[in-house]
């Protein structure tokens, strides 16, 4: 299943050790998701969804589903549960509905025409020290249709199971124990520019055969197809459009500072009606702008070369105006070596073109958002990672990686981190949520996680305050939440 394998680089990129190396089993016909391991005093429940495919089993087959924790020196073999066929289970309840096999192995039934296939797997087993680091297998077992058995597999699900320890060396009986996962509040983000996303350039004209000769519609033409070549790659990705273009050319103080501007201006404006002419994009978003001597620029590479008497030129440059014989100033600095040097290494690397370009995705389907997820997230918009994450279930692991993610690459962005601040939470993870919503406690939109933070401290009184604060603005886990509270004291 590549959507799912495809989601595992994102928990190397973002520093999360990943929990597992697959999540298919059998071939990739059944996906186990949203494991959950909670220490409970003596017990560790299990809980997770397991979906299978339609071709399972034939009508009538049988496969028994075994979960194992292992470590190198200890083993554990989870409760069974078996996935029978139509025919299979209907022979089965004829012969063994009394038996001890009936009785104690939860029985599962392939349906062919149902629109869901999956079961919840829930079990305990006594909890050992050594499980807290343990690997969770499943063991996939064939049952034929004249009921011999066939091929065990076995697959590894998780390379270390992520416990929630709610065990207490001295429980407190009058306290009511909470899933935070019920009240974690998760924003939807907000505004249109979350689908934008940016690539710029940059062409060299001194030292670019192609373009330091030419001039007029041959040079235009030039730029363009530099660009135009930016563009095309972009557009390949599922449901992206260019919705903006900015060119900025920079030039020199080489001959007449007049004849530059007017030079300028012309070659921007000629560039301007050569894209339109084009139809790269619309006239509102196109933006061609021209500055005939880029002196910001010069200061900046003087001031880093090793040129003699830089820190003159840079005086100069700072005090003197261009009107008022900047350059003659120069020319006349050091018997005109300085200004000699700066003709040769310096204005060269001013007299450029940067360019920008402004592309929206409209949307995109869960093969191309698994693809450039596990290509290079961090070329992804904010958007997408969010519609990335919701292709998986909420509070399935990897929608919470995602989420984090998301949080490390836009750390000034309130949602993501008040999300982060949520995947923290229900993670038991306090120095992190801490870590995501100090920024931000004061943010109408972080109460309810705030609330969660401080009851997971144990601090109920400012629990309390964060939660009313977020009821009132109506978020309906604040006031579940709530009532929670309520029950603890």
């Amino acid at each position: 299943m590549k959507l799912l394998q495809s989601a595992f680089f994102l928990l190397a990129f973002s520093g999360v050790v990943s929990a597992a190396s697959a999540q298919t089993v059998y071939g990739g016909q059944i996906y186990v998701n949203s494991e959950n391991f909670t220490r409970q005093g003596d017990l560790l429940r299990v809980r997770m969804k397991v979906s299978y495919d339609s071709s399972v089993v034939g009508s009538c087959e049988a496969l028994t589903f075994t979960p194992v924790l292992k470590t190198d020196s200890a083993v554990s073999v989870l409760s069974s549960v078996v996935i029978n066929g139509r025919d299979r289970e209907r022979d089965a309840h004829r012969t063994e509905v009394l038996s001890e096999v009936r009785r104690n192995i939860p029985i599962v039934v392939k349906d062919s025409h149902a629109a869901k296939r999956y079961f919840i797997y829930d079990t305990t087993v006594p909890y050992k020290d050594w499980m807290q680091d343990c690997r969770m297998y499943v063991e996939s077992e064939e049952l034929n249709c004249q009921g011999r058995k066939g091929h065990v597999y076995e697959d590894l699900v998780l390379k270390n199971i992520y416990l929630h320890d709610m065990s207490n060396d001295n429980p407190d009986p009058n306290v009511h124990y909470y899933n935070l996962m019920d009240y974690v509040q998760f924003l939807q983000p907000q505004g249109s520019d979350i689908d934008k996303f940016h690539r710029s350039g940059e062409i060299q004209i001194f030292g670019n055969k192609a373009l330091a000769k030419l001039s007029g519609s041959r040079f235009n033409r030039t730029v363009f197809n530099t660009i135009a070549s930016d563009v095309k790659s972009e557009l390949q990705r599922y449901g992206t459009s260019l919705v903006g273009l900015r060119i900025n050319g920079f030039g020199a103080p080489i001959g007449n500072y007049r004849r530059n501007e007017s030079e300028a201006m012309e070659r921007s404006l000629d560039l301007k009606k050569f894209l339109m002419k084009q139809k790269l994009t619309n006239r509102n978003d196109l933006n061609v702008s021209w500055l005939a001597e880029d002196w910001d620029s010069i200061s900046s590479l003087v001031a880093g070369s090793g040129m003699n008497l830089r820190d003159a030129v840079v005086d100069i440059i700072k005090n003197i105006d261009v009107v008022n014989g900047r350059e003659r100033e120069i020319e006349n600095l050091g018997l005109g070596m300085p200004y000699a040097y700066m003709n040769r290494f310096i204005f060269p690397k001013v007299y450029r073109i940067k360019y920008t370009l402004t592309f929206r995705h409209d949307g995109f389907d869960s093969n191309s958002a698994m693809q450039h997820l596990g290509s290079n997230p961090a070329t992804m918009t904010l958007g997408e990672l969010y519609a990335t994450a919701g292709f998986y279930k909420k509070g399935s692991r990897e929608y919470n990686d995602i989420l984090d993610l998301t949080a490390r690459l836009f750390p000034d962005n309130p949602e993501a981190n008040i999300n982060a601040a949520g995947v923290a939470l229900t993670r038991n993870d306090v120095t992190l949520a801490h870590k995501y919503l100090k920024r931000w406690e004061t943010d109408p939109r972080a109460y309810c996680n705030m609330g969660l933070l401080y009851l997971s401290e144990g601090n109920r009184d400012k629990a309390e305050v964060y939660l009313k604060m977020a009821k009132a603005a109506g978020v309906t886990q604040a006031d579940r939440a709530l009532s929670e509270l309520m029950k603890m004291k």
